[in-house]
């Protein structure tokens, strides 16, 4: 494949099928995301039951599709098959592919996140509220719900969501000022609310064992979120976070978290899938500490305890899938959780390894 690539423009974005229906400021982020992909001939899109969650249009060339399975190959060119009536459609939405798809030409082709553009769509219908005024003990402000949602959309925890639970997570948000300096959790403390950053910058630290300094783990900007260890793992505050800079922040309480976006959000796998999905190339991720590893473990699982994860982040791969897991599934479940914030594919190990036999550690 060639490195080559152009920009994606707004206007070619609505020449898309189903991109035309989405709103201006979806449009807007999606070009930021996309661009125009030029292929050398005899270069594949994609393969026979391969599994990319993209979605593919043809702007100029020719591509052959075969099927070793089918026994079929089929012709396409984007003089016949794209710009229909002015409009580009998708060359297949079915996966895992049912052809291989090689360049028989140089090519010209767009390649967009399938599960991001089936989000936009189905939040679109909440896309264009208005923004409300509302009152709290900082004052009168204005609170914008559709800048929130194309923040949200940008996150691929949120992208797991039903759209019937949009509505309600909108409408259960509480924003807030906060000020620079203003400490939201502190570590050691009960959980009782999972927040997103509207505006701002905050720092997160943690102390750690037989220390008195606290060492910085991350900075957190507009759009990132925090607080969800805890309310899921029920275990207190592993960290602290306070705010760099003055800002706005949006809190959910702990029931409202727990049902509208833990159990959406996470993918649970007995011990026996597990198996089958580490011999295709997934990795067992131990969320415990380096001790408990250090005891008793699954054979050629690594090791990055929950409390770390935002900070170790880089370590893992992107291109790889996690089965997160520990004692009971607790701390695994905010692994999971944690990883999906940056993109990352993860489960979570069904009952922990209270459940897995003795022979297979």
């Amino acid at each position: 494949m060639s490195a080559e690539s152009n920009i994606v423009t707004i206007e070619l974005l609505k020449q898309l099928v189903p991109l035309a229906a989405l709103a201006a400021e979806q449009l807007e982020y999606l070009a930021t995301q996309a661009v125009i992909e030029k292929l050398a001939s005899g270069a594949c899109l994609f393969r026979e039951g391969e599994v990319d969650r993209k979605i593919i249009y043809l702007l100029n060339g020719d591509i052959l599709l075969t099927s070793a399975t089918a026994r079929d190959q089929i012709a396409l060119s984007s003089k016949t098959s794209g710009g229909v009536g002015g409009m580009y459609y998708p060359l297949t939405k079915v996966q895992p592919h049912r052809y291989t798809a090689s360049a028989t030409t140089d090519l010209e082709v767009i390649r967009l996140d399938s599960d991001l553009i089936e989000t936009m769509l189905a939040w679109s219908q909440f896309a264009s509220r208005e923004p409300e005024i509302i009152m709290s003990e900082e004052g009168v402000f204005s609170v914008d719900k559709s800048r929130w949602l194309q923040k949200m959309y940008r996150s691929p925890v949120f992208r797991s969501l039903p759209p019937a639970n949009i509505e309600q997570l909108l409408d259960r948000l509480e924003p807030f000022k906060v000020s620079a300096g203003d400490v939201v959790i502190r570590q050691g403390d009960a959980g009782d609310y999972f927040y997103m950053i509207d505006e701002g910058t905050a720092l997160v630290t943690r102390i750690v064992e037989d220390d008195y300094e606290s060492i910085e783990i991350a900075q957190l900007s507009e759009g990132s979120s925090f607080g969800e260890a805890a309310l899921i793992s029920n275990k207190p505050r592993n960290a602290t976070v306070s705010m760099l800079t003055d800002g706005v922040l949006l809190r959910l309480s702990k029931v409202d978290f727990l049902q509208l976006l833990k159990e959406p959000a996470l993918q649970w796998v007995t011990f026996e899938e597990g198996q089958e999905r580490v011999k295709a190339g997934a990795l067992w991720l131990d969320v415990r500490l380096p001790s408990e590893f250090g005891h008793t473990h699954l054979p050629e699982a690594i090791n990055i305890p929950v409390q770390e994860l935002h900070r170790r982040i880089k370590e893992l791969d992107r291109a790889r899938s996690y089965i997160c897991c520990c004692e009971s599934g607790q701390r695994s479940s905010a692994a999971a959780f944690i990883l999906g914030q940056y993109g990352l594919q993860a489960s979570v190990l069904k009952g922990g390894l209270d459940n897995v036999p003795e022979e297979c550690f």
